[in-house]
């Protein structure tokens, strides 16, 4: 048999399974999890097809003499030895979970999947189930269970599992009385380690293909420049608008008195934070802006409860398709939450024990409260509200300062620091990109029409023009900076989690790669803009509905930092690299060639960025669930989204991969993998990751 034909199953089969893997997740979406499992990802046609692919591929590559190469054998060698663990797990491993509660005796047994049970080869009985907050929360922060495992003490949480005689033990969920604790069990004795042992070989083989002297990276940067430096470079490689109309007579309290009720305490998205968050949240949802007309979100929100009946009448934003709808109904409980008070949890009160929770005026107050606490509670905002109507703003300034004085001293131990207040309050006024993506994605624009006509003309921009550029990139990484540091202090956790979030890293991602490339690939200067303008017009629209929380404790694990800052990464990678795609298909001759080149230099690390953060995700997944794959909607499109682009960098193979406007389109319609890995699983497929 011809080498040929083993390349030509290999990479058929290839295909195959990724048009399989993108059919599988709409009829998940439409006919359940267990649907897509039995009929797609563990039928034995989809698991031969993998087996084929992988063995087929593996002749072909001994064939043609590859073992010269070895960081491009040891990748390929990687993925079959990650395949191979993979059916190890499928064939041999199990999972299930086990019920403990307190006070029962030691149990031997654990519940499979399929509803059977199934021995361990020891007794595992609960000494303590407990569930840590948040400071100041009555949000979880971590589910902690203390067991006993013939005899030893372990203890397990999120993130932190326990092994025994090769049964790994996950904290899955507990019983609402707080006097049980469920765990998931995983007994896993070959598969793990021969997966792993693929990993590890895999990112050792992908940091020595950048050494490999012939490789297609190495080629193609020999073709742009010859310098060994353009090598080191790649592989290290809201606000209130002037001029605001004015809004008829309607009445509002002054702004500086305003910013004084911003200033308090309110217990919102089970944390404690400046009331001036809430205010702007809600004035975000109900009009679509951090404002109203000429009145800051301060002097909305306090308008609406003191002012109703001449407010009631202002329309709420919305959109055609929404009217009478949950969505405006939605709107509208926010306005009548704010009129009645409901909305402000600024009463903290502790009990008996000394626990501090916190109250809003209209709502029930514990049992057993004195007389004049119940008054101060109950009447504090009514009292405010008659001197609002008699422009006493002295007293309404006192009133406030006696409530402020009050959290202090009732909640002192729970309140967030107050340069962390102080810094959430300058985040809420810069969060929304609304003028930086506006301007980036016009310069991105113009100079990207501009560059394309000077590649066709054989020309280069001026260094002026590009030290000129350099400087506003600088200008738009500083502010990216600001506002991505701000959150990360404001809320104790890093830009992985949330739209918000990874749209701003995205932007920045993209702003520091031209910074960083700019002097040996001008033509990345424009794309940058492109791709930063855009993702930060996605965060400001995702900045409509905004909410800083904590996250849940399964987040808190350190590779969730690496799997996101890694696929994020990749994402912006591809992003310039289907730009200029787009630019390549309207070239000829050379012009085409050489961003051909540049798309390839910029693919190989995006390519082994994407595969090295999708499997830390495994690990961590497998740290987190006790399972590195479950086929879920994200997973397979990420999956899929490696694959179509790793199809790129086989242009020895794939004969049209040779025909740059063919690599250009191909480039160009590779991007859509990236639109439906993060947007279309997010917003129609669903699953685990579409908080993501």
């Amino acid at each position: 048999m011809k080498v040929k034909v083993f390349k030509t199953i290999s990479f058929s089969a290839m295909a195959v399974l990724i048009l399989v893997m993108a059919a599988a997740t709409v009829f998940e979406k439409f006919r359940g999890t267990e649907y897509a499992l039995s009929h797609f990802y563990h039928s034995p046609l989809f698991i031969a097809l993998w087996a084929v692919a992988a063995v087929c591929g593996l002749i072909y590559i001994f064939s043609v003499k590859m073992q010269r190469n070895p960081a491009t054998l040891g990748i390929h060698f990687a993925f079959a030895l990650i395949l191979a663990g993979a059916l190890l797990t499928f064939l041999t491993g199990k999972s299930g979970e086990v019920h403990l509660r307190l006070g029962e005796p030691a149990t031997e047994v654990y519940i499979l999947d399929d509803g059977d049970s199934a021995p361990l080869p020891f007794s595992i009985s609960l000494e303590r189930f407990e569930i840590e907050y948040y400071r100041g929360s009555r949000r979880p922060s971590d589910f902690i269970s203390e067991v006993t495992i013939d005899g030893k003490n372990m203890v397990i949480s999120m993130n932190i599992i326990a092994k025994y005689e090769g049964y790994r033990f996950y904290q899955a969920d507990f019983d609402p009385d707080m006097q049980g604790s469920i765990l998931a069990v995983s007994h896993d004795p070959w598969g793990i380690g021969v997966t792993y042992a693929g990993y590890l070989l895999l990112a050792l083989s992908m940091l020595g293909f950048f050494f490999q002297r012939d490789s297609g990276f190495r080629r193609a940067l020999r073709r742009l420049s010859g310098t060994a430096a353009a090598a080191v470079i790649m592989l290290f490689a809201g606000s209130v608008p002037a001029g605001a109309r004015s809004i008829g007579d309607l009445p509002a309290i002054p702004r500086d008195v305003a910013e004084q009720f911003g200033d308090l305490y309110v217990y919102y998205n089970d944390r404690i934070c400046p009331l001036q968050t809430l205010a702007r949240d809600y004035t975000l949802k109900a009009y679509g802006k951090a404002h109203y007309g000429p009145y800051s979100a301060e002097q909305t929100v306090t308008a609406w409860l003191f002012y109703y009946d001449w407010w009631r009448t202002v329309p709420v934003k919305l959109k055609s398709k929404e009217k009478g709808t949950a969505k405006e109904q939605e709107k509208l409980s926010l306005l009548r939450a704010v009129a009645s008070g409901e909305a402000f949890n600024i009463f903290p009160i502790a009990d008996s024990t000394g626990k501090v929770e916190w109250y809003n005026p209209v709502g029930d107050l514990p049992a057993g409260l004195d007389y004049e606490h119940w008054v101060f509670v109950r009447k504090s905002l009514d009292l405010m509200g008659r001197e609002v109507a008699a422009e006493n703003w002295s007293e309404v300034s006192r009133i406030l300062s006696r409530i402020r004085k009050y959290q202090e001293k009732t909640a002192s131990e729970m309140l967030p620091p107050r340069g962390k207040v102080r810094a959430e309050k300058f985040w809420n006024r810069i969060s929304r990109p609304m003028i930086p993506f506006m301007a980036s994605i016009s310069l991105g624009m113009v100079f990207f029409i501009l560059f394309g006509i000077w590649l066709a003309r054989e020309k280069k921009p001026s260094k002026a023009l590009q030290n000129v550029l350099l400087v506003l990139a600088a200008v738009l990484l500083a502010y990216l900076v600001l506002a991505i540091g701000l959150r990360w202090y404001i809320s104790g956790h890093g830009p992985f989690a949330g739209t918000w979030s990874v749209m701003m890293l995205m932007a920045f991602l993209a702003t520091l790669a031209q910074i960083l490339l700019a002097r040996h690939f001008p033509l990345v200067q424009p794309l940058g803009f492109l791709v930063a303008g855009f993702t930060m017009l996605v965060a400001a629209l995702a900045g409509a509905s905004p909410k800083i929380t904590h996250l849940m404790p399964v987040l808190q694990s350190p590779l969730l930092s690496i799997h996101v800052l890694s696929m994020m990464i990749s994402y912006t990678l591809f992003g310039l690299v289907a730009l200029n795609g787009f630019m390549g298909i309207f070239m000829k001759g050379k012009a085409a060639e050489t961003l051909r080149d540049v798309s390839l230099v910029v693919l190989y690390p995006a390519v082994f960025i994407i595969t090295f953060g999708t499997f830390i995700g495994a690990v961590w997944a497998n740290i987190s669930w006790g399972s590195y794959w479950a086929w879920d909607p994200k997973e397979t499109w990420a999956l899929i989204t490696l694959l179509v682009y790793a199809g790129a960098l086989h242009g020895s193979s794939i004969k049209f991969m040779k025909n740059p406007r063919v690599f250009h389109i191909y480039t160009l319609l590779a991007f859509l993998c990236v639109l439906i890995t993060y947007f279309g699983v997010n917003l129609i497929l669903g699953g685990m990751h579409s908080y993501a």
